[in-house]
């Protein structure tokens, strides 16, 4: 009874301590499932940039390398580790953070989450960039070709314009540098090993662009040195 009850005295203080920035992250993720209506409702067409153009003659059809070689197995398998790897860095990390009332990288992680997004939806709104698989010959939207489900539910919620930066990138990169310097081996070991495989789907579907992938280490990679920088 003692030891329980000092599990969940731990339990509320750690609810407590992270009480904002939990809330912080579930506003976030809201913004991000009315971003589509949003820009449909309040934003006029005339304010949008065609940034495909731009990454476009930046890198030309250069993506369409990871495209050498297509398979359905392996579309299958990117598809599967596009969607299954993406969401579970974001959820187990946030899972075992606090399981473990790993306090500190708890907050950084959420504030990394949200200002990942927050960062990203003004080039969502106003800097379009298609996905590579819609703007060049050369290059296949395989996920949504083989998948027409999957297709309608992302499309629900994502116009297919907002590229730029990697979401997928950044929250996965994000969640590898949380982890690194913990005693959470397994766990480190799925992030190291599914970054890459995250990189490689994003491009081999025909999702992203190269300039994406390094727009969303980039994003990454600011988020988490403000975040250490704030709870430092």
């Amino acid at each position: 009874m003692k030891e329980g009850g000092q599990r969940r005295a731990k339990c509320k203080q750690f609810a407590k301590e992270c009480r904002f920035p939990i809330l912080f992250s579930l506003l976030a993720f809201a913004l991000f499932l009315s971003q589509t209506t949003i820009q449909q409702k309040f934003i006029s067409p005339s304010r949008y940039y065609d940034g495909t153009a731009v990454i476009e003659a930046i890198e030309s059809n250069s993506v369409s390398i990871f495209q050498k070689v297509i398979s359905p197995s392996l579309t299958y398998l990117m598809s599967f580790s596009y969607l299954a790897i993406y969401i579970c860095a974001i959820i187990f990390t946030f899972l075992i953070l606090a399981y473990y009332r790993q306090t500190h990288l708890f907050k950084r992680f959420s504030l990394m989450f949200s200002l990942n997004y927050l960062i990203a939806l003004p080039f969502f709104m106003f800097f379009n960039v298609t996905v590579a698989g819609a703007s060049l010959q050369t290059v296949q939207p395989l996920m949504y070709e083989q998948f027409p489900r999957v297709f309608s539910v992302i499309s629900a919620i994502d116009p297919l314009d907002n590229c730029f930066p990697s979401l997928h990138v950044a929250m996965t990169f994000s969640a590898c540098l949380i982890i690194r310097g913990t005693n959470f081996e397994r766990y480190k070991t799925f992030l190291y090993m599914g970054f890459p495989i995250i990189v490689f789907s994003v491009l081999y579907l025909g999702i992203h662009w190269i300039t994406d992938v390094f727009a969303g280490l980039a994003l990454a990679s600011l988020t988490y040195y403000v975040a250490k920088t704030i709870y430092d």
